[in-house]
């Protein structure tokens, strides 16, 4: 297990390493894709950008994998899940983690964290504006929400998945309406924008797809480069990301 240092800059092909699991016996197959992986990498990156130091709360930490990311990155960090019967994979076995029963009644003080990660976790909890209000509560005055995987309501992904009978999310938000939901919580977008043209998730394909998904990456990603800032071709994007401030 490589150890932590704050003090050194994060090595992307370390960190891949770690993060990604071999597609042929992944448990988890979205940790098998490299896409998915420099995805989390790039969401650690933002993140510190705009926490330099502090305390950030990994809300809804599943397997773990930003919670390591951002303790790459020197920040401090304290991973919550809700009570269930998984066993999450942390990459760091010192991170802080919390397991409690109820998604937005939180187990701090007001004003307890610079930063709030929010990692494809908002459109899972029942009551999103309750959820987001506790966050509020939960915030520092300057702290910062950071919101990745949100799905989008015009996805291609999320079309194709519905009509093969295959999982798709059930709450999906337009651009306007996740910005309108943070300022009716008094939270202020400070960036709002569609990602993720290609899945990233590659659970279901058999391994060999995803070698070759994996190999033609750079490929992927540098078409999508262009493709998540053409107005309307953008709408198909399967997430949303926003960052927000609390006043």
């Amino acid at each position: 297990m490589t150890q932590n240092n704050p003090a050194a800059q994060p090595n992307q092909a370390a960190e891949l390493e770690m993060l990604m699991e071999d597609p042929a016996t992944a448990v988890n197959a979205h940790l098998s894709s490299k896409a998915t992986s420099l995805n989390y990498l790039r969401f650690a990156d933002e993140v510190k950008q705009f926490v330099p130091a502090g305390q950030v709360l990994d809300w809804g930490t599943g397997r773990g994998q930003m919670s390591w990311l951002l303790r790459q990155r020197g920040l401090d960090i304290t991973s919550y899940d809700v009570e269930d019967k998984r066993e999450p994979r942390f990459l760091l076995p010192d991170v802080p983690f919390i397991r409690a029963p109820h998604p937005t009644q939180l187990p701090w003080p007001e004003d307890s964290f610079a930063g709030l990660l929010s990692c494809g976790v908002l459109e899972h909890v029942p009551d999103d504006q309750a959820a987001l209000a506790e966050i509020f509560r939960i915030l520092r005055p300057g702290g910062y929400l950071f919101i990745y995987q949100l799905p989008q309501v015009y996805a291609y992904t999320e079309w194709i998945n519905r009509m093969r009978g295959l999982w798709y999310h059930d709450r999906r938000y337009t651009l306007g309406g996740a910005q309108q939901l943070l300022k009716q919580a008094g939270l202020q977008p400070i960036i709002a924008r569609r990602h993720n043209f290609f899945p990233k998730n590659l659970t279901g394909l058999p391994a060999g797809a995803r070698q070759f998904y994996n190999r033609q990456e750079p490929k992927f990603t540098a078409v999508e480069t262009v493709l998540v800032k053409v107005p309307v071709v953008n709408w198909l994007c399967h997430s949303l990301e926003l960052v927000a401030q609390k006043p």
